[in-house]
Formats: C-alpha cells, structure tokens, sequence
C-alpha cells in the first residue's frame, strides 16, 4: 500500500458484510481493464468462495490506497461510537459471519499459544488479531465457554507444571518462561489452578516421565467427553491411543509407545488438577486444557 498509484483493493462483500479485500497490482491498467478485473473477480468468488458460504459475493469497485486512508481516518474519527456499536448483543448471525468469527477464534488461540511464554493481555492480542477488547472477550467466552484470562492463565500454569516435573529449573525461571515476571503473582495463579505451591506439586510429581498437553481450540464441543477429545487430538498426529476396563473401571493404557508397565502408566489431569473419574465421564465443558502424564507411580 505504498505506492496509492499502483495498487488496487476490490472490497469482497458477502450478506452485506465486508468480508475481505482483493488486492491487486494496478501498474499500468486502465479503468476499463480494472472493471473487466472486476467481473472476472466475482464470477471468481462465487465460484470458489460463495460456494464455500452458501451465499452470493458480490464484489465493489476497486478503491485506492488513499482512498483506504481516508476511510481509515473516518473510522478512527468515530471509533468511541463504533465501540458502542459493536458492544450491542448480535442478532440474526448469519453462516457467512458465524465463519468469520470462527476464524478470528482460530486467530486469537494461535496468537495466544505463539506468544504463551511472554506477557498476554486482552488489549496486546485485540491489537494483533484486529477486533475491540469487548468484541474479542464476548466471542471468546462465546465459542470456547471459556473466559479469555482463565484461558491463558490455565495454559501458562500447564506450561509450568510440564516444566516443574520433567526440569530442574528454579521456580523463578520458570515464572519467566511463562510469561509472568513476578514469581508471587505465578504462585499466586498456579497454587489458585493447582491447589497447591509450585514446590509442593514438584515433590508430589517426581516420577513423571512424560507430559503431553491438549490446549483447548474451536473443535472441542461440550459434550464431548476428555476421552473423545484426547483420542481424537492423537488420531490427527497419527498416534496410537487406546483404552482398556479393569474391574469394570476404563482407563487410557496407551498413548504413543508408552503403556501400563509394572507400576508406570498414564494419568490425566483436567484444568491442571486430577479428577477421580475415568477420562470417558467428564465432559469439556468449561475446561480450558487436558494433560496427559506418564509417571512410575499411578494413584
């Protein structure tokens, strides 16, 4: 966007909603050609996009990069009243914008876990993903039943307790590593999550062998049990995961090339705690992550 001479934006328009921009390089095209682009443009879309929709696009006539200027300082003119707007309940949602919020999900959970190990506030990930801190906290608590803060904080605290039993490293470190530079606020969220001190779950998680985590993402339903999301997650990475019943009880007796071997065997924990039910009667509902330990020592 550089050069406003030689650069064209084709807005894309889907149930009356912008949904994207076509950008081209307009070096040397007449306005003329820009039109025919136009046509051959949305016969395009439709073709490929509007089918993947179920819904007619439509695209307008191409603006300008000063044009996109201006429409920038218009928006950020009455940005105050647009927030208020975007704060109102959404009624009517249609597929088309069911897709796009979808996908600012997608984009929200990547941003979070590229960037897990540094400081993550609403603010700094509603800038990286382009939405309002409001309209980002609503859609998250909408998709994922899961509040965005409790979000990352149960994946910094799962981070942490991976560190805390399979390394040495001070608690201090790994506070930094998680992205909390004060270690009193990490001990304040962990033993919250936890329910206990980072120390004390090390001692009590010596004989951990190996951790495998499961962050929470859009394919998660609320009634899918941690067995059906946990064998689902390892079927994508072509990993064996299988289950077996003792007395009548089912348990997770393989996961990779690690099974029950004498006294070592798998474990799971829920929201970074252990529940007392096999992992087939606990549904996801409102769970922000699963893990899987491997340890010497099964209770």
């Amino acid at each position: 966007m550089k050069d406003s001479a030689i650069t064209l934006l084709f807005p894309v328009i889907a149930a009356d909603n912008i949904i994207g921009f076509v950008i081209c390089d307009a070096t040397g095209v007449s306005q003329e050609r820009a039109h025919l682009a136009k046509t051959y443009i949305e016969s395009i879309s439709n073709d490929t996009l509007g089918k993947l929709l179920h819904t007619h696009i439509k695209i307008l006539n191409p603006l300008s990069a000063h044009s996109v200027s201006q429409m920038r300082k218009f928006a950020l003119l009455f940005k105050p009243t647009l927030n208020r707007i975007d704060q109102q309940p959404a009624t009517n949602c249609t597929h088309p914008l069911t897709i796009k919020k979808t996908s600012s999900i997608d984009d929200i959970l990547a941003y979070v876990q590229s960037n897990i190990r540094n400081p993550i506030s609403l603010e700094s990930v509603s800038q990286n993903v382009f939405l309002s801190p409001s309209y980002l906290s609503r859609i998250f608590k909408r998709y994922l039943h899961v509040n965005f803060i409790d979000y990352v904080n149960y994946q910094r605290v799962a981070i942490a307790c991976k560190y805390l039993m399979l390394t040495n490293n001070k608690v201090s470190v790994i506070s930094r590593q998680v992205g909390c530079a004060q270690n009193s606020y990490f001990s304040k969220v962990f033993k919250r999550a936890t329910g206990m001190s980072p120390l004390a779950y090390r001692r009590s998680h010596a004989a951990v062998q190996k951790v495998l985590t499961i962050p929470r993402d859009l394919t998660w339903n609320d009634q899918d049990t941690i067995f059906d999301i946990s064998r689902r997650y390892f079927k994508q990475l072509n990993c064996d995961f299988s289950m077996q019943t003792t007395n009548g009880f089912p348990y997770v007796n393989q996961i990779g090339s690690l099974t029950d071997s004498g006294s070592r065997g798998w474990l799971y924990t829920v929201n970074c705690q252990q529940p007392t039910q096999a992992s087939s009667d606990i549904v996801s509902a409102n769970n922000a992550v699963i893990q899987w330990i491997y340890t010497s020592r099964v209770s």
